[in-house]
């Protein structure tokens, strides 16, 4: 892996072109900070630069915080391995630096990497750039002054929503709230961050430092109505969480005693944050989700994913109708097996009812939509089965009748096709059993909606083959699933574990405690919903 590091070009334009390189994303790694640091002062110092690009190496600006000196962090309970960025060197040196700045951005600018670029004078974006604030879902807040700029930018409810949600925007939406000066194609984005620097430089354009801005805040009295409704909204959506109440309330102080004021109180939240048990949890979270893409002896050996173009589904219930609409939303072509007409057309309208949901929130274009309506298809037989490239099977928990389909697929389907079961307890040697192609054999465990809910629960026997495994793994991806591979045995990872969760209940209530007492104890620890609703 390249080592991370910060270079800088000065042009015939006096323009220094300060870049930072730590591929893939450009994480904003401890050497990056002292190199920027570094590379500034010389920028500053030097009487041929007039002015200042940021920018960040191969068509990505940044991804944020190196999440790894979080870990560290962790592990010693010392948070000096944290290196002071807010006050130093993003306010310090580069927003009340003598020398105009202006931040080139493309790809992703997110998190740290949004900071910085807040803290220039100026942000030119590249078409479809995401740009984002996303870290409360690792239990700390904004730590480089993103909590007082981006509300001074593009208004306070659209910066809470950001922070609170950590969901991105496109550049696009960022240039019409303010976010971003101008959005321009990606072959020009240096030549024209270059231009607006020197127009700030010779005055031509305004000399904009986002931390003394007050124009989008609103009076005392609107911002106070806009926290008080964020607080209540939290309170119901986040809790247990102390990082989004502790956001609101930095966020607060910088709108009463000024930017300044708020800058240093975030700092110091930052700190207690970082070391609270929710920060931990949630890298902890982090850093095991990203593990699950690498599986010992799958992902290691040298193989390749094959393609999966059509899916067949047993079963158009609940569950199959679910995952149909995970697969075809994602241009994969599915076929749902019913045992007569009545049930076959209700899963297929389940699925066109699944897709024009998304429709009415949103959350899918309709010319999208139409497509995915094309991509489904039902039967009665398995006639339609020879060309599949795996098959799911999603019926009731019955060990008879899976295991009678899983001897009719077998014979029905080419000899490369996956046979899953979306069983959620039954041990998968006993599914299969009656087949003599153990090495196709494979868990496919979804979670109800299957449409919604991000988990994939993989399960492998010890005859499943790796190429099973890893193609199953791509899939999940490409519908875009969690895929977690597990080994096998009743109830799997998943339900192994809630199944003592729900027999405690159980337990309590067998014993006289009241039902709703014990769901009410389960909601205050942090959970949606009790066992028993």
């Amino acid at each position: 892996m390249a080592k991370a590091k910060v270079t800088m070009e000065v042009g015939n334009d006096g323009v220094a072109v300060i870049t930072f390189v730590n591929p893939p994303v450009n994480a904003l790694a401890i050497q990056i900070f002292a190199g920027l640091k570094e590379k500034w002062n010389e920028a500053a110092m030097r009487n041929d630069v007039k002015a200042i690009v940021l920018t960040g190496y191969g068509g990505r600006f940044s991804g944020g915080f190196d999440i790894n000196v979080f870990e560290k962090v962790h592990k010693t309970d010392d948070v000096s391995l944290l290196p002071d960025v807010s006050v130093d060197l993003v306010m310090n040196i580069m927003e009340d630096g003598k020398k105009p700045a202006v931040a080139a951005v493309e790809g992703l600018c997110l998190g740290g990497g949004l900071e910085l670029a807040l803290g220039c004078h100026a942000r030119i974006a590249a078409p479809r750039t995401q740009l984002g604030l996303p870290e409360l879902s690792l239990g700390v807040l904004p730590g480089s002054g993103g909590t007082q700029r981006l509300p001074r930018l593009i208004g306070l409810p659209k910066a809470i929503d950001m922070m609170m949600t950590s969901k991105p925007i496109m550049s696009e939406e960022g240039e019409k709230l303010g976010l971003i000066d101008a959005v321009v194609p990606s072959k020009e984005l240096l030549k024209v961050a270059r231009q607006w620097a020197l127009d700030i430089a010779e005055r031509r354009k305004r000399w904009m430092r986002s931390l003394h801005r007050i124009d989008k805040i609103g009076s005392l009295s609107e911002a106070h109505e806009v926290l008080k409704l964020a607080r209540k909204q939290v309170k119901q959506t986040a809790r247990n969480m102390p990082q989004h109440l502790a956001c609101l309330d930095v966020i607060e102080e910088g709108i009463v005693h000024g930017g300044y004021n708020g800058v240093l109180k975030e700092a110091k939240v930052f700190e207690d944050l970082v070391l609270s048990d929710t920060s931990r949890g949630l890298v902890h979270v982090f850093f095991a989700q990203r593990a699950t893409s690498k599986v010992p002896n799958v992902t290691d050996i040298g193989l390749k994913p094959r393609p999966v173009k059509k899916v067949a589904i047993i079963g158009g219930g609940l569950m199959g109708s679910g995952i149909a609409t995970s697969l075809v939303l994602s241009n994969i072509f599915v076929i749902i097996k019913e045992i007569n007409p009545e049930y076959l057309q209700k899963g297929i309208k389940t699925v066109e009812a699944n897709i024009r949901g998304l429709v009415a929130r949103k959350k899918l274009q309709q010319d999208k939509a139409n497509k995915a309506f094309s991509m489904v298809k039902g039967v009665l037989d398995y006639s339609e089965f020879k060309d599949v490239d795996m098959v799911i099977e999603a019926v009731i928990e019955n060990v008879p009748l899976k295991q009678q389909i899983f001897i009719d697929i077998e014979k029905v389907c080419p000899p490369h096709c996956i046979l899953a079961s979306n069983t959620s307890t039954i041990d998968l040697n006993v599914i299969g059993k009656k087949t003599s192609s153990q090495d196709r054999v494979i868990g496919a465990h979804f979670f109800s909606p299957a449409h919604v809910m991000p988990l994939l629960e993989i399960i492998r026997t010890e005859k499943t083959s790796a190429q099973a495994i890893l193609d199953l793994m791509a899939v999940g991806k490409t519908i875009k699933k969690v895929p977690v591979v597990v080994g096998n045995c009743t109830g799997f990872a998943v339900n192994r574990t809630f199944f003592p969760y729900a027999q405690s209940a159980q337990f309590l209530a067998n014993l006289g405690v009241d039902v709703y007492r014990i769901d009410a104890q389960i909601i205050s620890f942090g959970l949606p919903i009790g066992p028993f609703q």
